[in-house]
């Protein structure tokens, strides 16, 4: 074969190939993977709102809020530590405040005033009559035994006469006598020991501010403190005949550094303010050596439990009054 024959055939040859190309189907693309669904974007009021956070002015820095700060997990759960009790009048010392002897009081004689507040019907005629704190509680005793005699003129408002709770006082000289401790504790207030309720004292009759001015519980008589007319003391004996007696006593003694008692505090519920007055004037006596600290003598505090057998040999009226001031009631703790 000849040299054009040959070309001839190789182009004959590419056409069919490329017409066979041409008329073959085309082989399918893979099928694209399904649009993602895509979520419309949230309204400004349904986005959810960041942590609040806060400017730390020391640092310069922002702080999240406490609200956005998870708690931190205790995994070991310690207990909190025991809060520890300590009186505060207690005084650590190498050798504690002790007392030696404590001999018993001397006779007084002193002046002292017995409130008692009255029921007074318009009548005047006392209905009951109750002491009020009284400075011993034999003279309280005695008022049962008087009062059922007493007549008042009746309070008046409004120039009426009207039922009331009067105030009568009875001014007393009263003496006492033959006081012997039929039991005497005076010992260091102890680091644990609790803190007793002091009593409540006041000077002169200024303790009766404590008292609300309508009378309680309420029983339809007017206050005395809105009367116009105080009821006068008309008829009121008084007597009081010699009585032995016993009396208890609780108080906080301040021991100083040279062994005397600088103070005496009262404390409970249940005291007599001239029994505190007659122990007031007679622990000058009391043989104390005082507390020592680092080696020398420091003040300290003790606790006072004692019981005092004694006579009240008289006790003298020396005046009587009305007040304008409602005691039947419950007085305003301090």
């Amino acid at each position: 074969m000849c040299l054009p024959a040959l070309r001839l055939s190789a182009v004959l040859g590419a056409l069919v190939g490329n017409l066979a190309l041409a008329q073959a189907p085309s082989p399918t693309p893979p099928a694209a993977p399904p649009a993602a669904t895509v979520a419309p974007a949230p309204s400004p009021a349904a986005r959810p709102t960041p942590a609040a956070q806060s400017v730390a002015a020391d640092s310069g820095g922002f702080t999240a809020s406490a609200s956005a700060i998870p708690a931190v997990a205790d995994p070991i759960r310690l207990a909190p530590a025991p809060a520890v009790f300590a009186n505060p009048l207690y005084r650590a010392a190498d050798t504690p405040a002790r007392s030696l002897d404590h001999p018993n009081p001397e006779d007084l004689d002193i002046r002292t005033s017995l409130l008692v507040a009255v029921r007074l019907p318009q009548n005047g005629k006392l209905a009951e009559a109750v002491p009020v704190e009284p400075p011993l509680a034999a003279l309280a005793a005695a008022v049962g035994s008087v009062a059922p005699r007493w007549s008042f003129t009746p309070a008046k408002k409004a120039g009426a006469p009207v039922s009331t709770w009067a105030t009568y006082g009875i001014d007393l000289a009263v003496s006492l006598e033959k006081g012997a401790y039929t039991s005497f504790s005076l010992t260091p207030v102890g680091k644990d020991d609790p803190v007793p309720a002091l009593a409540s004292e006041s000077a002169g009759e200024s303790w009766i501010t404590r008292y609300p001015k309508e009378p309680a519980p309420a029983d339809g008589t007017i206050s005395i403190e809105d009367v116009d007319v105080l009821p006068a003391p008309e008829k009121t004996p008084w007597s009081f005949s010699s009585t032995k007696t016993t009396s208890h006593v609780t108080a906080l003694v301040e021991v100083g550094a040279n062994g005397a008692v600088t103070r005496i505090a009262p404390t409970g519920k249940s005291v007599e303010p001239l029994l505190v007055v007659w122990l007031r004037r007679t622990a000058g006596k009391w043989h104390l050596t005082p507390a020592i600290s680092g080696g020398k003598p420091v003040a300290s505090w003790m606790s006072l439990d004692a019981t005092l057998d004694y006579t009240i040999d008289s006790a003298k009226e020396k005046g009587k009054r009305s007040l304008k001031k409602n005691l039947r009631g419950a007085p305003a703790e301090d």
